[in-house]
Parts: structure tokens; sequence; C-alpha cells
């Protein structure tokens, strides 16, 4: 029987593949995952059940989808699941992929989230990982981190009745730990999250030096975006656009971020034609296809101050980072208006 494989000393996922074999190790974490997702839940329901809120009624939360082979694969590196010569080095080892089972919850007021994320500190789930190696949570609302999206994210550990083939040879049944992903949110930031996730979402395409890291007016970062998820990054674009217009009250420079990135649209993607709209359904008729070829964005100095070269890449990186922070900035701001969240918002922030 193969022993187990881990990263020894650090928060990681556990499997009986090793670390020669990344696309058997992800293929083994999806089976597990499906094995800790119900035991993810089952701690859910218990600290619902244990932990109210302010006004008394359980606190509620959310199942998220299992991430997909593919999602994983792509943080490893793996661009083509069928032919290993293309893997690119420097991404994650599977065993570093701690969020395949997720879940989160929504609270009222930052002062809610703070309490729950003492009393998940003080779990088994919690106490079996968190003097390892690596941030056994990550709490963006404690760091004081402005103008972007801010969470507060636990990695807990759940024990597993697992067994697989490793060389065609059975492992037998063992218990082994998975580690699962918690997230804790305030509601007005999680319905920015829906529109500042656009913007998110495109800086993570962006490499600078081999590195994931998008630096606006770095001639040396350049943004892709894959012909395969380009209509549904623009479509997804285009709703946020069209949020932050409603949220600008005016503002120029708001206006102008929103309508360099439109032109991007206008003149980087096409809608269905006539004819094919008719083979399909009504909601996708106004969805952009996907290109062709990938979109490139090649940032560097922009001066937005005179409204210069709006078709230009430079204007594009800019209008991408400015409309993120403009989000985040907005919704952070959001949790210390009276009616939204009370005093009670700043009494952990103080």
């Amino acid at each position: 029987m193969p022993p187990p494989y881990t990263i020894k000393g650090h928060i990681s996922q556990t499997t009986f593949w090793d670390n020669d074999h990344p696309r058997e190790q992800i293929e083994e974490l999806v089976e597990q995952a499906k094995l800790a997702d119900p035991k993810l839940h089952e701690f859910m329901r218990h600290l619902s059940n244990t932990v109210k809120n302010e006004s008394g009624k359980p606190i509620r939360y959310e199942r998220g989808p299992l991430k997909t082979r593919e999602r994983i694969a792509a943080k490893c590196g793996i661009t083509n699941w069928d032919d290993p010569k293309t893997d690119k080095p420097g991404g994650k080892i599977p065993l570093q992929v701690k969020d395949i089972s997720r879940a989160t919850i929504v609270f009222s007021t930052i002062a809610q989230m703070n309490a729950f994320r003492d009393f998940i500190s003080m779990t088994p789930e919690f106490e079996a990982i968190k003097d390892l190696h690596g941030k056994a949570v990550k709490d963006l609302w404690g760091m004081g981190i402005q103008d972007q999206y801010k969470d507060v994210k636990f990695f807990l550990q759940v024990e597993i009745d697992f067994s697989t083939t490793v060389d065609g040879k059975p492992t037998g049944k063992r218990k082994i730990p998975h580690i699962v992903e918690l997230q804790l949110n305030v509601g007005q930031m999680a319905w920015g999250k829906a529109y500042g996730h656009a913007f998110y979402n495109l800086s993570r395409l962006a490499r600078l030096d081999g590195e994931e890291k998008f630096v606006w007016n770095n001639p040396k970062c350049v943004i892709t975006v894959p012909a395969n998820i380009s209509g549904k990054c623009a479509n997804k674009l285009r709703t946020a656009i069209t949020h932050c217009r409603s949220l600008a009250e005016g503002d120029k420079t708001v206006l102008l971020a929103t309508n360099i990135l439109s032109k991007l649209l206008s003149n980087k993607f096409k809608l269905p034609s006539s004819k094919e709209c008719e083979s399909l359904p009504s909601a996708k008729h106004y969805d952009y296809k996907n290109r062709k070829q990938p979109l490139v964005i090649r940032c560097g100095k922009y001066n937005w101050k005179k409204a210069e070269s709006q078709d230009s890449n430079q204007a594009q990186a800019w209008a991408i980072a400015y409309l993120a922070a403009f989000v985040w900035s907005n919704f952070t701001k959001s949790q210390h208006k009276p009616g939204i969240t009370g005093t009670a918002a700043s009494f952990h922030e103080k």
C-alpha cells in the first residue's frame, strides 16, 4: 500500500499518488472532495444551529460548487490535459490547492462576521491545522486593506474514509485529512463582488516577468484572455461597466474608464448574427461570442487626466485597475453608512 503524500509541516492536501503524477493527484483530489463536501456542510449545519445572528435566527450559508478538474489544472500550470509537454512551470502543485470544496456565509455587519470568525477559530477542524506553515486564516478585513474586495477565508481540516487505485493496485480504505475552505463575507461587499470580480478576473490573467502580477502602468505587464473564455469575460465586463456607471454620480474619471472599456467591447467582440440567433435560446442572443484569437492587453503609462488615446491598450489597462479600485472602495465605504451596518460595523475595526 503506498504511503499518503503531503507537504510535511504545511497546510496541505493528502494523496496516494505522488507529485510526479499531478494529473492523477488532481483526479484523486476531486474524488476526495466529493466525500469532504458533506463533511463541510455538516460542520456548517452545526455552526448555524450553535451561533445565531443578531435577530436570533440561525446563520445561513451558501454551498459552493466543487472546483472542477479543469480549474485545478489551470492553477497547477496544466493547459492541455492530454499533453504534459505543454505544462507551465512555476504553478502550484495539486497538494497546494485547498479550496476544491468550499462554502460561504454572508453577514449583515462586520461585527457579526468577526464574532463568527472568533468562534470558528476554536473548532477542532481549525485547531488541527492552525500551527502548520501557511495561513490557516486570511483576514483581509483585519489587515485594514482598502479599496478592494475583502473577506475572511478559513481553511479547515475534515477527515474522510478514502480509497483509490495507484498503478493498478487498490490502496484499501484509509482515514485521511482533506482541506476545505470557508469564506465569510459582509452583505454589501458580497454584492460588490459580483461586479468587482469582472475586473479582478482580468487582472489575474496578467503576467509580469513570468509571474501572475498586474501592474497597469508597467510596459512589461501583459493581460492575455484565452479565446475560449473571452466571451464570458466580455459579458461580465459589460455588466460591471453598467453598474459602475450607475454608481458614478457624474464622476468624470469613472465615466472615462467605463467609456474606454465599452469601446474595447465594441471593437474587439461580436454578438451572434441574426442567423446564429435562430439556433440559440433567446437568453443567449446578447451574449458576446468567443474570439478566434486571445485578447491581449499590453500595459503601460497612460495619462487619464488628458483622456488621451482611449482605444489604446494602456488606456484599457488603466481603466481595469481604476474601476476595480472604484468598486471595492464604494462597497468598503458602504459598510460604515448608518442604516446598513449601524455602529456595530466599526466595533471590531478600532
